[in-house]
């Protein structure tokens, strides 16, 4: 049977693509020895306990236990499942099962295929593993026999993950194992988010630019049916915004700049929220992290590598603290803060703008069409025609349609929306400093940094939905 685990695990690491982690509990037997030939192999291994070790080793003999504690020794990281009481010891069983199941890519099962001789036996978790359409690779405990379930080329590929190591030119998180992981994921953050800054695309401002042209056009237009002029700079100048208009649209989309802007910010946040809080011992992963379809195995792998690090360190918790308060928490503020004070000039300037135009407009109408504009305007017509026509014929379609392209801004840039987020946020964390301060124990700085970390995930998560449903793409 060890050789047959042994040949499986070869197998696998000669397919699939990058750094692979076993995970598995120490039960003697087919897990042991799973666990000792993915140790053999070099790869990191975690093990997964479905209650508290001082009680999961009544399970055991004197020397099974001395086997599996020695393997426990070696793992990159021991989990244990919390609030599994010692009378439901077989569900203890059956959720570690269904934990690993739940995080696995690959799962490796040896069965004889008949059904479960309690609750979580072997034919449960293999149930599992089919109803979640997973890869599976069975051996018989008799024949030895390998077969392989849902295998396919190109299964393990990732079309994110390969964009992204394309991007970071030495594939910082698959291919250059020489650093530690804690540098691995900093190189691809640093590589991903330059690469975000650079390509950073103005798609609200490209659609601005296009309706602020094609309101000029029509303005201009509107100019030359006022005055009844049919000036050939006019036209041109027609022609041209419309077309540049119509362009601004049509690169926006043909490029995908917007979606590739969000690949790289979705990732770079992912990994600088992980960087965060990597010295914070068993700080839960931001739960919003689980709705990144298309990031999952990027979310997964950064994660492994976190909790694979052997050179991880637990730091002063009051060093711990402030580095994180003022390179974490206080830059989150100072960006929504910056955010919000250009919102709310975007704002006032547009808003400005429209009421100025529409009471114009308003007024013109109001005067043009009472007796009391009535006579004033005859006179003009007979000394000044352009005034006459400026006043009857351009600005009756000049000033609503200013009016209405300000308040398409607004709705263009979602300022109103943009800057009642940024307020909120920045009020947020501006709480969420005063409680990481006032901390006094580890739990509770862990709860205080998961709820920032959640906040800020929240954000990426937004950008995560116009990944998936862009406007413009």
């Amino acid at each position: 049977m060890k050789e047959v685990i042994a040949t499986v695990v070869q197998s696998l690491r000669a397919e699939i693509p990058g750094q692979l982690v076993g995970y598995s509990s120490v039960a003697i037997g087919s897990d042991t020895l799973f666990a000792e030939q993915w140790l053999s192999s070099g790869q990191p291994w975690m093990a997964l306990l479905p209650r508290a070790e001082s009680a999961f080793k009544d399970d055991f003999t004197e020397a099974d236990w001395a086997k599996a504690s020695g393997l426990l020794q070696k793992a990159a990281r021991v989990q244990t499942l919390s609030g599994i009481k010692e009378a439901d010891r077989d569900l203890g069983y059956l959720e570690c099962g269904l934990l690993v199941v739940d995080e696995a890519d690959v799962m490796i099962g040896v069965w004889d295929g008949k059904p479960s001789r309690g609750v979580g036996g072997t034919a449960d978790i293999v149930a599992n593993v089919r109803n979640l359409n997973k890869p599976l690779v069975l051996i018989d405990p008799e024949s030895l026999a390998i077969t392989r379930e849902r295998f396919s080329p190109g299964r393990f590929a990732d079309q994110e993950m390969s964009y992204l190591n394309r991007i970071a030119d030495h594939a910082a998180l698959s291919v250059n194992e020489l650093i530690g992981p804690e540098e691995r994921v900093r190189s691809f953050f640093n590589e991903v988010d330059a690469k975000a800054a650079r390509i950073a695309p103005r798609f609200r401002r490209w659609v601005a630019a296009s309706v602020i042209m094609n309101a000029a056009a029509v303005i201009l237009v509107a100019a030359t049916i006022g005055f009844q002029v049919n000036w050939f700079i006019l036209n041109t100048l027609i022609v041209l915004l419309t077309s540049a208009a119509t362009v601004a649209v049509a690169l926006i989309k043909r490029k995908g700049a917007h979606r590739k802007w969000i690949r790289c910010r979705v990732a770079s946040e992912i990994c600088r929220s992980t960087l965060a809080t990597w010295n914070l011992v068993d700080v839960a992963e931001p739960t919003w992290f689980n709705q990144f379809t298309e990031f999952l195995r990027l979310v997964k792998t950064i994660r492994l590598m976190k909790l694979t690090d052997p050179t991880r360190q637990v730091l002063n918790m009051d060093d711990w603290r402030e580095g994180y308060l003022m390179s974490r928490v206080d830059e989150q503020i100072h960006y929504f803060r910056r955010r919000r004070k250009e919102f709310s000039g975007a704002l006032s300037v547009l808003s400005f703008s429209f009421w100025l135009f529409s009471f114009l407009a308003i007024t013109r109408a109001l005067l043009t069409g009472s007796a009391f504009g009535i006579g004033p305007l005859i006179a003009v017509a007979r000394s000044d025609p352009f005034a006459w026509h400026f006043v009857q014929s351009f600005l009756p379609i000049a000033l609503p349609l200013a009016a209405g392209c300000t308040l398409s801004l607004i709705s263009i840039f979602d300022i109103n929306r943009q800057l009642a987020r940024s307020r909120a946020m920045e009020s947020l964390l501006i709480k969420a400093r005063e409680q990481i301060e006032k901390s006094e124990s580890l739990p509770s700085l862990r709860r205080a940094v998961e709820n920032v970390e959640n906040a800020l995930a929240g954000e990426v998560f937004e950008w995560f939905t116009l990944f998936r449903y862009p406007r413009f793409n």
